[in-house]
């Protein structure tokens, strides 16, 4: 006779077969699932996630611009080189908004001593378009009579800069 409390006797080989078998059934569930076709859900973060990475992409082409003459803007860039750089900044952005042949183009900031203005396009452009928008820009700027000289701006700006 068996005292009072225990059991039968645990049949290992019947836990084994009963493991196998769940772990099976699990196995063929999340594989399943795995290869489902993607749910709408699940698409709409990888879009995004791939609208964000060509945004990284894409990015302001900026040119060193060098004014002469006394017109608002190069009178911008004197006020900027005497150190008043919050006022030369408001004007120049004030003539970028009235000049219609500056559509698109948005200060930046002033060089080092405020010898020239470095502008920028306000809208970001596609890694693919850069090289023509550089040019495009470039060609504009240069057939302006205020403009003295115009460079391609290729230093890193704070926010891209490695580190």
């Amino acid at each position: 006779m068996r005292e009072q409390g225990q059991g039968q006797p645990m049949d290992v080989n019947a836990h084994r077969t009963w493991g196998i078998a769940v772990t099976g059934v699990l196995m063929a569930g999340a594989l399943m699932i795995a290869f489902q076709p993607e749910t709408r859900a699940h698409a709409q973060p990888q879009a995004a996630a791939q609208i964000a990475q060509a945004q990284d992409l894409a990015a302001h082409v900026g040119f060193i611009v060098k004014f002469r003459g006394s017109g608002p803007i190069a009178r911008a860039q004197a006020l900027a080189a005497r150190g008043e750089l919050v006022r030369a900044q408001r004007q120049v952005e004030v003539q970028l908004t009235r000049q219609a042949w500056f559509a698109g183009l948005c200060f930046d900031r002033f060089t080092v001593g405020g010898a020239e203005i470095v502008l920028r396009t306000c809208q970001t452009v596609a890694v693919s378009e850069r090289s023509a928008v550089q040019q495009s820009w470039g060609a504009r700027l240069r057939a302006m009579r205020a403009v003295e000289y115009v460079d391609a701006n290729a230093t890193v700006t704070p926010q891209r800069a490695p580190g």
